[in-house]
């Protein structure tokens, strides 16, 4: 699986990005499972600083 990182809208990887990464974790050997987990907590905290980030710009520059 190849994850582009996707700079649209200030995040680093876009929502159907993130989905797909859940489903392989998902999806993953249990020899692998501690791998993925690692590579989804990641992933999440990805994904929470691209949502502060976006929350804070539109307080900032809210378009009224």
């Amino acid at each position: 699986m190849l994850i582009k990182i996707s700079f649209q809208s200030g995040m680093r990887l876009s929502w159907p990005q993130h989905l797909e990464l859940s489903r392989t974790v998902e999806r993953a050997a249990v020899d692998q499972r501690g791998m993925a987990l690692a590579l989804m907590g990641v992933s999440l905290l990805m994904l929470a600083e691209d949502l502060l980030e976006t929350e804070t710009e539109a307080r900032i520059c809210p378009e009224a």
